[in-house]
C-alpha cells in the first residue's frame, strides 16, 4: 500500500487534501452535533441536521459529472472547496437555540458543495491510478476515512470541550483552504483515454439496464436499501454518546474515533483477501449487523466503542472490496455518471432514514434502534451473500461493456 501511495502521485495529493478537507469537517460536525443537542436537547434536531446533510445529493449529485464535464473535475472541486469556506463562516453566529435555523441551512448548504465534491472526487481515482492499483487505493479510501475519523472527531470533541465550538468551525474553515490549494497543484483529474458521454438522460440509463445485468440490479439495490439502515447508527453515534451515556462532546468524539480506528486497521485484514470480493463483503455487512445488535444491549460505554471499532473494521473490509468490483466491472468511462447516481439515491434516502429515525427517538429508545438496525444489516447482508453465490463477475463485466456501448 505504501508502495502505491509513493507511486501515484495524483492520487497522494488527492489523498492528502481529502483528509484535510474531512477532518475540518469532522471538527465542524462533532462541535454542531453536540452544540445542537445542548440548545435544544431534541433527538429530532439531531435528525432534521443529518437529514439537511444528505438531500442535497437527490438534488446536485445528479450534475456532477454534466458540470465535470464543462469545467472538468479539478475546477469543480476547486469551487466547491473555497465556496464551503465562506459558507463555514455562518457558523460562527450561533449563540443561542434562535439561531438553530443557522446550523440547518449551513449544512445543507455545505451538503450541496459535497453532493458535487464526493462524485467527481470518486470517478477521479480509477481516471489517474494504474488499474492494477485499485484495491490497494480503495484501502487507501479506508485510512483516510480512519483517520478523518480519528484525528478529527477525536480533536474535534476535545477542541470543541476545551475551547468551544467557534473554535472547531474556525479550524474547518482553514482546512477547506488548505485542500482547495491542494487540489490546484494536480496536473489533471481527468482521463487520458476518455471518451465523452453525449446521452442527457445518463442516469436514467444506468437504470434501464438493471434488468439486463444483474451485478448492477443487485448493485443499485444495494445501494437504496443499506443507507435506510446506515442511517440509523449515524444518528445513534451522538446520541448514544449524550443522551444515553452523558458524555458530552467527549463521547461524541471518542465514538467517531474509534470508528476510524476500525477503518485504518481494516486493509490489515483485506490484504489478505484474494477473491471472492462481493461473497466476502455481504459476509462483513451481517457481521456489521451482529455488533450493532450486541451494542444495543450494552450498558458499558468502553464496551460500546470497542464493539463499534470492530463493527467499523468489519466495515472498511466490505465497503474496499465492494468499490474494488465497482470500478473493475462497470465501463470506466460511466465512472462519473454512476458515482454520480450513486452519491445520488445513497445520501437521498439515508437522509430520509436520518430524519425518520430522529422521529422514532421521539417514541422510542436509542437501544430499540439500534437493535432494529442491526437486525436489517443481518438480513441484507444475508440476501445479497445468496444472491452473489451464482453471480459471474466476468461474464457480467463483458455484459456491461456491451449493454452500456449500445
Amino acid at each position: 500500500m505504501f508502495k502505491v501511495l509513493k507511486t501515484e502521485h495524483s492520487y497522494r495529493k488527492l489523498f492528502f487534501a481529502g483528509v484535510i478537507n474531512g477532518v475540518g469537517d469532522r471538527f465542524s460536525q462533532v462541535a454542531m452535533l453536540a452544540l445542537n443537542l445542548n440548545l435544544t436537547g431534541s433527538g429530532m434536531s439531531v435528525g432534521i441536521t443529518m437529514a439537511l446533510r444528505m438531500f442535497p445529493f437527490l438534488l446536485f449529485s445528479p450534475f456532477s459529472s454534466k458540470i465535470a464535464d464543462k469545467w472538468s473535475r479539478k475546477k469543480l472541486m476547486l469551487v466547491t472547496d473555497f465556496t464551503r469556506a465562506l459558507i463555514a463562516v455562518s457558523f460562527l453566529f450561533i449563540q443561542t437555540a434562535q439561531d438553530i435555523w443557522i446550523i440547518y441551512i449551513g449544512s445543507f448548504l455545505l451538503a450541496s458543495g459535497e453532493a458535487l465534491y464526493a462524485p467527481a472526487r470518486k470517478s477521479s481515482i480509477p481516471s489517474i491510478v494504474q488499474s492494477g492499483h485499485i484495491k490497494e487505493v480503495n484501502s487507501w479510501e479506508q485510512v483516510s476515512l480512519g483517520f478523518v475519523l480519528i484525528v478529527g472527531a477525536l480533536s474535534g470533541g476535545i477542541v470543541s470541550y476545551l475551547f468551544g465550538a467557534k473554535a472547531a468551525f474556525l479550524i474547518n474553515i482553514i482546512s477547506f483552504i488548505i485542500a482547495g490549494f491542494i487540489i490546484r497543484t494536480i496536473p489533471t483529474l481527468e482521463s487520458t483515454n476518455k471518451i465523452e458521454i453525449k446521452e442527457d438522460n445518463q442516469s436514467r440509463k444506468i437504470l434501464s439496464l438493471m434488468t439486463a445485468s444483474s451485478f448492477l440490479l443487485m448493485i443499485i439495490t444495494f445501494e437504496l436499501l443499506i443507507p435506510l439502515v446506515n442511517g440509523i447508527d449515524n444518528v445513534l453515534l451522538s446520541v448514544y454518546a449524550v443522551k444515553t451515556f452523558h458524555t458530552g462532546d467527549l463521547g461524541v468524539g471518542a465514538l467517531y474515533s474509534v470508528l476510524g480506528t476500525g477503518f485504518i486497521f481494516s486493509p490489515i485484514l483485506t490484504k489478505w483477501i484474494k477473491g471472492r470480493y462481493l461473497s466476502i463483503a455481504f459476509i462483513c455487512l451481517s457481521m456489521e449487523g451482529v455488533f450493532l445488535t450486541t451494542i444495543s444491549q450494552t450498558d458499558s460505554f468502553i464496551l460500546v466503542i470497542l464493539l463499534f471499532g470492530i463493527l467499523t473494521l468489519f466495515g472498511g473490509v466490505g465497503n474496499t472490496l465492494l468499490d474494488t468490483v465497482v470500478m473493475q466491472t462497470i465501463p470506466s468511462k460511466w465512472h462519473g455518471t454512476y458515482f454520480g447516481f450513486s452519491a445520488t439515491i445513497s445520501n437521498t434516502f439515508m437522509g430520509i432514514s436520518m430524519f425518520l429515525t430522529g422521529i422514532l427517538l421521539e417514541f422510542i429508545t436509542p437501544r430499540m434502534m439500534g437493535l432494529l438496525g442491526g437486525i436489517g444489516y443481518i438480513s441484507l447482508g444475508t440476501i445479497y451473500f445468496l444472491f452473489t453465490l451464482r453471480m459471474n463477475l466476468s461474464n457480467e463485466k463483458n455484459k456491461l461493456a456491451t449493454v452500456f456501448e449500445n
